[in-house]
């Protein structure tokens, strides 16, 4: 089975630069991972520069014209592998309100299964101060015998063709969504994926059920009114596209959920797509919570407006955007009957036959936050560890450092598996060196605070930045953060 993998981390490293050099380049990268029975496994990058940071200059016919220079290197055991230097040349406008928009460019490489380090650049040709410099890791594995999928190509539009070339697929040239960002005037989940070996494994013309979903990534709950299935029969090369209808889809965060079974039922693939949702529109019915029967409940037995109010705040790590909103709001209002509705509606949602059950569990873990990661003006839910703790539960690993030379005090926590994320890895740190708050630095979980320069955050009391392009990757003496990081214990 094919495992997802993204390039939020690098849009998270271009939020980071601009706080570093607001001059610089701001793009988003993403990429998919995809199989040609021909020619074997490769990736697509995509890029989308934002306009308005580049330099526009006027040409000869008095038009507005921007170039960038996209440097992309793959290197596999210090060799490279994958290289590409484009000239990305923006159309010619004439309104200069028409430089906010986007330019996209696409890449293609082939490359095998392997753990591979990626340098990327992005030059201003009308600018040479103005430049973008990132390095990451990606790590590409799957199995050449089983059933497994593309990633998740999200697209903003679409357009029958029959050319072939970057972008297009299945017959129809997509424009992709590299943001991973859907706001509220987007009402659908245009998607598009592939699914391979369905004919190597099952046999040809063999019925299976491709099953796709959404997840709340907060609550960790599907959502049923978005579940779909489609029965399709194997071949060398199955594709699939569709769409959701998400007008009602509230602010969050959430994964497009994609599984392959056969026809006992057996799961034989299956792949995810994380993205943040924004809608404002949709907010929780109040009328619906006051309808809530509590009565002979767990949450009837819980009274006084500071108790409800602590456990609903406490709820925060693992409450969706709307939630947390709704939450608040209940708070300031200080009525407790409609508290202790909100209370029970919050558990009931997640487990109907037993919701005392989760609620229960939840608060011994919160019970744990506090023990472990509280201090003596926060609890411990509010703490980033705390957070982190509930939000994703106990860590496979710390690694722990109170006495390194050069750096702060630091954590570095591992995950074999975080929600519907794998290998995920998050670095605290402490700067007051005399409380027991360390701050959350850097991490590979979608939709967390990422930054490629972490390790000279970590030793920042002792080491300046050199340049955007340093990414302190060398250790110092006596120092083993990296080697925390890089092979977790």
């Amino acid at each position: 089975m094919m495992i997802r993998f993204y390039f939020l981390l690098i849009i998270n490293f271009f939020f980071a630069v601009q706080c570093i050099n607001a001059q610089n380049v701001k793009a988003f990268l993403n990429y998919g991972e995809y199989f040609s029975p021909k020619d074997g496994q490769f990736i697509e990058t995509y890029v989308a520069i934002e306009g308005n940071s580049l330099q526009w200059n006027r040409t000869m016919d008095n038009n507005l014209k921007a170039q960038v220079e996209y440097t992309l290197i793959f290197k596999l055991d210090s060799q490279i592998v994958g290289f590409s230097k484009d000239i990305i040349n923006s159309p010619l406008i004439q309104d200069s309100a028409q430089m906010g928009n986007m330019l996209l460019h696409t890449n293609r490489f082939k490359l095998q299964n392997g753990k591979y380090s990626v340098s990327i650049k992005l030059d201003d040709l009308n600018d040479t101060l103005k430049a973008s410099f990132t390095t990451t890791q990606i790590t590409l594995k799957r199995s050449t015998n089983d059933i497994f999928m593309s990633s998740i190509e999200v697209f903003s539009k679409f357009e029958k063709t029959e050319k072939e070339g970057m972008n297009i697929k299945g017959g129809y040239l997509l424009t992709p969504n590299v943001y991973h960002y859907l706001p509220e005037h987007d009402s659908v989940l245009q998607f598009y994926t592939e699914i391979y070996h369905t004919k190597l494994v099952l046999g040809m013309d063999v019925p299976f059920l491709l099953s796709y979903y959404l997840v709340n990534n907060e609550s960790n709950i599907i959502l049923p009114q978005y579940k779909k299935y489609k029965r399709l029969k194997s071949s060398e090369v199955n594709v699939f596209m569709s769409s959701l209808d998400i007008r009602d889809l509230p602010s969050g965060n959430f994964s497009l959920v994609m599984e392959v079974r056969d026809r006992n039922n057996e799961l034989k693939a299956k792949t995810d797509y994380f993205f943040q949702r924004q809608n404002s529109k949709i907010v929780i019915d109040e009328d619906e919570i006051s309808a809530v029967n509590i009565a002979s409940t767990f949450a009837e037995l819980i009274t006084g407006e500071d108790t409800l109010s602590e456990i609903i705040r406490s709820l925060a790590p693992i409450s969706s955007g709307s939630e947390r909103v709704f939450a608040l709001q209940l708070i300031d209002k200080g009525d407790t009957y409609i508290m202790q509705q909100y209370l029970f509606n919050f558990w009931e949602k997640r487990n109907l036959e037993d919701p005392f059950k989760p609620f229960r569990e939840y608060m011994e873990q919160v019970r744990k936050a506090d023990k472990k990661f509280g201090t003596s003006i926060k609890r411990g839910y509010e703490t980033d560890r705390g957070r982190v703790f509930l939000q994703y539960g106990e860590p496979n690993s710390i690694a722990k450092e109170d006495n390194d030379p050069a750096a702060y005090p630091y954590e570095i926590w591992h995950y074999y598996q975080a929600l519907n994320q794998r290998d995920v890895k998050f670095v605290f740190y402490n700067t007051d060196l005399t409380s027991n708050d360390f701050y959350l630095l850097h991490s590979t979980a979608i939709g967390e605070p990422n930054d490629y320069q972490w390790r000279l955050h970590l030793r920042g009391r002792d080491r300046k930045f050199n340049s955007i392009d340093d990414d302190g990757r060398t250790d110092d003496w006596g120092s083993e953060y990296n080697n925390y990081y890089e092979n977790p214990r």
